[in-house]
């Protein structure tokens, strides 16, 4: 069930009683901009901590004690050309408690916790509190500085570096930490007020729960209408004729080796399916060609796998790897994408990767959170599948589909983070 509410303000409602619980989810959604990324997660760290009536992380956290233990939270992502500040809040349904005795059902109180959150944050003398900005200002620079503790995340922004030329492509969700030390908590409330006058709002909700009720919660929220930008959330680059290769030294035993290729294929191109089986079949799932060759057969590679992402265009490849091996991974990796664009692709293979594919779609309608997270790209691509249609198509999908897939995509860059002398043994 889709509402319009205001101009640029949506409402979707999953009613169900599979669940035992409602899940609500806002999403703010803004285009990508390289000046924007910090100060909105920056933003999203001050919001999720604190409100004018609880002014502190404990007083936040008594509250959810009281609504039976329920979960909020603050994120941020990024997707094609849009960055989104992502609340999500899920309660137990109170007829499943023994003697609820509440005079406001919890649902209820979940919308009012998020109404405060949104628009009656902590603003002491018209600014946003300064103990508060200064420790998650802090705790925002711990975070992003821990991203690259993470090896393979290091390795994978790196390639993304030398693929594109658009810096907000390559910058990771939580922003870049020298714009985060020039940001003060006036920054922040111009953000804020930006947010709440100009981003596109997606509310939905998922649960035992009819759309009469849930409208009536989201009538008290002061949203007003904003110019709607129909702005394509894909994007387009174009592939280059040459490799470019990179290297950086780090204290890794072992090295990590990542690839990006351009697969120019979206989500609402006719062959989106078909790239979605083509990634599982090439290295997305434990059967793949890369999963089989690169690391079971040939023993060159601790892990193998590739990702495909439907609004850039960019299909990644991540190894753990041996540093002296990493011409023959790359050269084997190249031959598991050749025997594909020359339809090398067995029945048997191409069976298993789509009932593989169908059973995540199938373990995803168990999930509250999933299907939520699945309203958004319906919203920015105005494009939705019933299971039926879905999987017939996925059922007619053939070798020669796959193989015309294969044969769009190109290898990018290569990326290899290695110890030195530690992984040459």
């Amino acid at each position: 069930m889709h509402f319009r509410i205001r101009d640029g303000v949506t409402l979707d409602l999953l009613p169900s009683k599979q669940f035992k619980t409602i899940g609500i989810k806002v999403d703010f959604v803004a285009p990508l901009s390289v000046d924007a990324i910090t100060a909105r997660a920056l933003l999203a760290q001050v919001l999720e901590t604190s409100t004018a009536a609880y002014p502190t992380q404990t007083a936040l956290a008594r509250q959810l004690s009281r609504m039976y233990g329920a979960v909020f939270g603050i994120s941020v992502l990024k997707l094609g050309t849009k960055h989104v500040i992502r609340l999500t809040c899920s309660v137990v349904n109170e007829q499943y408690l023994n003697q609820f005795a509440e005079k406001q059902p919890l649902f209820e109180q979940a919308m009012d916790l998020l109404k405060a959150v949104i628009f009656e944050p902590l603003l002491p003398a018209g600014n946003f509190d300064a103990p508060t900005f200064t420790q998650q200002r802090q705790n925002l620079l711990a975070a992003i500085k821990s991203l690259d503790d993470d090896k393979q995340y290091l390795a994978n922004r790196r390639v993304q570096e030398l693929v594109f030329t658009e810096p907000a492509q390559a910058m990771s969700a939580l922003g870049d930490t020298e714009k985060l030390g020039q940001l003060t908590a006036t920054d922040i409330l111009q953000t804020y007020h930006e947010m709440l006058a100009n981003d596109d709002v997606h509310v939905a909700v998922v649960g035992d729960v009819d759309a009469d009720r849930v409208q009536k919660s989201l009538a008290t929220w002061p949203l007003t209408g904003r110019t709607v930008v129909d702005a394509s959330p894909y994007y387009h680059w174009d592939a280059r004729s040459t490799v470019t290769q990179g290297d950086d030294q780090a204290d890794v035993v072992q090295a990590k080796l990542n690839l990006a290729y351009h697969l120019p294929v979206y989500r609402d191109d006719p062959d989106f399916l078909a790239a979605v089986v083509f990634n599982a079949a090439f290295g997305g799932t434990p059967l793949s060609l890369l999963f089989t060759n690169v690391r079971e057969k040939a023993s060159l590679a601790y892990y193998a796998s590739s990702s495909y992402n439907p609004f850039t265009g960019i299909m990644g490849v991540q190894s753990g790897i041996q540093a002296k091996n990493q011409e023959r991974v790359v050269a084997i990796i190249g031959e598991q994408l050749a025997d594909l664009q020359a339809g090398k692709l067995s029945a048997e293979l191409l069976h298993e990767v789509k009932a593989s594919l169908l059973n995540a779609r199938l373990a995803g309608l168990d999930s509250p959170q999933r299907r939520l997270t699945g309203l958004l790209n319906t919203q920015l691509t105005h494009m939705t599948e019933p299971l039926k249609s879905w999987q017939a198509k996925l059922d007619a999908i053939t070798v020669a589909d796959v193989q015309r897939v294969a044969q769009k995509v190109t290898l990018q860059a290569t990326y290899c983070l290695h110890g030195g002398d530690q992984d040459a043994e």
